[in-house]
């Protein structure tokens, strides 16, 4: 299990995210932090914890989507990835290195799921 989950959604509206993570929380509180980051408190049966949404990250067409918690119903990011191309139906990214820890890791290789395909990719 990892510590926290952070997953990139391309062309996503905050809209369509929150639809989704109702489906798997409820949502306590929604502040709006500053011009695009957007904070969730969220709950499940077991916790609460927090999920931000920050527009514009890695390039002005992605969103971070990141759950501050290891209570999400995802094991590793890339899970989560999977959970939320199937739910939004846009390219999502993540970062290869939380689920496959190993030192020799090359930091730019992140993992991509689109229409097309889905695997390692360098993203640079």
């Amino acid at each position: 299990m990892q510590p926290d989950i952070e997953i990139y959604l391309l062309s996503c509206s905050n809209e369509k995210i929150i639809e989704w993570l109702q489906t798997s929380f409820t949502i306590i509180e929604e502040k709006k932090l500053n011009a695009g980051l957007l904070s969730l408190k969220v709950a499940t049966a077991e916790t609460e914890f927090e999920i931000q949404l920050l527009q514009k990250a890695a390039g002005k067409r992605f969103t971070s989507v990141w759950f501050d918690s290891d209570k999400t119903p995802w094991s590793d990011d890339v899970e989560c990835a999977k959970a939320a191309f199937t739910a939004l139906d846009c390219e999502v990214r993540c970062n290869i290195a939380s689920w496959s820890e190993t030192e020799e890791q090359d930091p730019d290789q992140w993992w991509h799921i689109n229409q097309y395909e889905e695997g390692p990719f360098i993203w640079r």
